[in-house]
Parts: C-alpha cells; structure tokens; sequence
C-alpha cells in the first residue's frame, strides 16, 4: 500500500509549518467529508495524478466497504482535492493513504486531514497512529515530523518498486 508516493506533495524538502499548522493554512477553502464509494472515480483520478503506483479501483473498493476504514476529502467546488482512508482500530489508526493534488500542496490540506484523522481518533479511544512513507518522499517525511512522528523502523522492499518504507509512530497525549 503507498501512502505518500514517490511524486511527494512537491516543492522543496523545507517544512511550512510550525507546531500551530502550516504557514499556508486556509488558503484554501475546502469542505471537510467522508468519503464513500460514490467518490469512488474521483479518488480513482487523484490517486492516479498523484502516484507512479496507485492504488487499483480494487483496493479502494476494498476499503470502502471495510468497518474499520475511514475515507476523509476536502472538496471545493464539488472538486476533490485531497483524501486520507485510516484504519481506526483503537488504540491504534493505520494511515493508510493520503494524496493531495500537485496544484493544491503545500496549503494546509494534508495538514488538515492528519488534524481531522487525530481528532477522530482521539474520540474512539485511540491512543497511536502508525504509518509507511517512502524515504524518497522528503516531503512527507517533513510533515510527520513537523505533526510530532517519531522514525520506528524500517520495513524493506516495502513497495511494488523495492523501495523500503520508513515506518513512523505517533502517540497521541490527550
């Protein structure tokens, strides 16, 4: 499964945020919702402009119709312009997947999406969020550290293309 992709939310490696939320946030107007099937050929078309190895219509079917899966996107216009699907298996949340449009990055969205998936969590009693990043993917990277994830290891050849994945921990302190 990819999470960040090897295309990174673009632009250099520097961090825009800060401990109170990126520089940029609210530049963008978007509408916070849950994602179901229905969103499905939209997820399809992001997931594919973001990515080099996308997920299938079959892994997004699959989680859609998972209980423990939840898909959030920020839509203006009617426009999808990011999503993130999370296992929320309390104490713990698996990010699975968070993809934001290469015109739309570095404004807050994926900032807003880890804030709204930790909220959510933090309501059903979960206590850890877990994920995979490619190590090429420096953007990333810089935004889980900048949201307080820790390096927990390392698991190789992770993705289709051999690249390991750097997997990151977050504890969530009430």
């Amino acid at each position: 499964m990819s999470l960040a992709g090897d295309s990174g939310w673009g632009g250099r490696a520097e961090a825009a945020e800060d401990r109170f939320g990126p520089r940029n946030a609210g530049q963008v107007k978007a509408r916070l919702l849950r994602l179901t099937e229905a969103d499905l050929p939209e997820v399809l078309a992001l997931e594919r402009l973001v990515y080099s190895q996308p997920w299938t219509e079959g892994n997004f079917q699959g989680e859609f119709r998972r209980q423990i899966t939840l898909a959030l996107g920020l839509k203006r216009g009617g426009r999808l312009l990011a999503h993130c699907f999370f296992w929320l298996l309390p104490p713990e949340i698996h990010l699975l997947n968070l993809a934001v449009r290469p015109e739309c990055r570095r404004l807050g969205l994926a900032w807003r999406l880890v804030t709204a998936m930790e909220s959510i969590g933090r309501r059903a009693g979960a206590r850890n969020i877990f994920l995979e990043v490619r190590p090429s993917n420096r953007a990333a990277l810089s935004l889980y550290r900048s949201r307080g994830f820790q390096v927990a290891g390392r698991r190789p050849g992770y993705y289709g293309d051999g690249e390991d994945a750097v997997l990151m921990t977050l504890e969530l302190i009430e």
